[in-house]
């Protein structure tokens, strides 16, 4: 063998040996590490934490001074708002505007608001201002002007963060001319205001409802705008006020893309209507598929998990695991050694 190869082979082993050692090294180091930090955690035990997962004494809750509570934590079933009087139990589920979104499915009209969209991406970019609305009075300016448009786009930021139910912490809206912010905490008594804007059928909303990896939101701005969204934003405490300036402008994209997109996926479909349709008069069209299935993406109603007292769902299954030969009752004859 000659000395070159006795060489690399040499080097060869002390590398692997002194690896090994390294890792040796590295796993005591670790286990004593842990067995430190196993006895701090016993000495610790019993004593107060002080995690911001933890109330502070003088920290209040926004949802606490809101007047019109339309949810509360309690197992009774969520009222949903009512417009025609109650006559019977099925009436009281009745989607409040069943009438409305049933005429749609009839005769959509997102394809008349569309028609009339034609800004470009570039003018999109370029309009960078945004309104910050948190005044009654700013609200029903908001309002009116929605009146006058056929198509505006919609988003909204849910706030779960210590609330069982969680509520709309904020609600993006954006138009051809303007992006609008509304503080949903400060005005929850009173965007009833918006009411009869959104449950005008002459006038196009559009939202993103679907979370699938391709269909998302942040994938359609990176597809069709060239904009990278740092979603990990959605999960912050959106309470906070004033929000920080990175959350602002994340919530001001989520809205102010979305007209474009929604007029570069009208476009899309228009072209396999052209390209699949055997027919120049056929009525089944990709538009209007997509059409009425957004459009009954709105009937469905929330509803709360009711359970008849807490813990039933978890005695239930215990239950029948055990009716089912999975295990067996406990014994109050075994013994056990401790």
């Amino acid at each position: 063998m000659r000395n070159e190869d006795k060489v690399k082979k040499l080097v060869a082993a002390l590398t692997l040996a002194s690896s090994f050692a390294l890792a040796i090294s590295i796993f005591f180091a670790s286990k004593i590490n842990n067995n430190n930090d196993g006895r701090r955690r016993r000495k610790s035990v019993g004593k107060p934490s002080s995690s911001l997962c933890y109330l502070k004494v003088d920290e209040s809750k926004p949802q606490s001074v809101f007047k019109l509570v339309l949810a509360d934590n309690s197992y009774s079933p969520f009222k949903h708002l009512s417009l025609h009087p109650i006559t019977s139990v099925e009436s009281r589920d009745l989607h409040p505007y069943i009438e409305e979104i049933s005429g749609l499915l009839k005769e959509p009209k997102v394809e008349e608001a569309l028609e009339e969209y034609n800004e470009k991406l570039e003018e999109v970019i370029r309009r960078n201002s945004c309104v910050w609305v948190d005044k009654g009075l700013q609200l029903q300016e908001l309002a009116e002007v929605l009146s006058k448009e056929r198509l505006f786009a919609v988003d909204v930021e849910h706030n779960s963060f210590r609330s069982f139910l969680g509520f709309a912490a904020l609600i993006q809206i954006s138009t051809k001319k303007e992006d609008y912010l509304v503080d949903a905490i400060a005005l929850h008594d009173l965007m009833g205001i918006l009411r009869p804007v959104f449950s005008n059928p002459q006038i196009c909303k559009a939202c993103h409802v679907l979370s699938k990896p391709q269909t998302s939101l942040a994938y359609l701005l990176k597809t069709y705008c060239g904009v990278v969204t740092n979603k990990e934003l959605r999960r912050e405490d959106w309470r906070q006020r004033p929000l920080p300036q990175e959350m602002v402008r994340y919530a001001k994209k989520d809205s102010h893309y979305l007209l474009y997109i929604a007029r570069c996926l009208y476009e899309e479909l228009k072209l396999q209507d052209l390209g699949n349709s055997s027919c120049v008069n056929d009525k089944l069209t990709y538009v209007l598929e997509v059409t009425g299935r957004s459009n009954a993406t709105c009937l469905p109603l929330f509803s709360k998990v009711v359970e008849p007292y807490p813990g039933h769902s978890a005695a239930s299954s215990i239950i029948s695991r055990f009716h089912k030969g999975q295990g067996n009752y406990p014994s109050t004859n075994k013994k056990y050694n401790v």
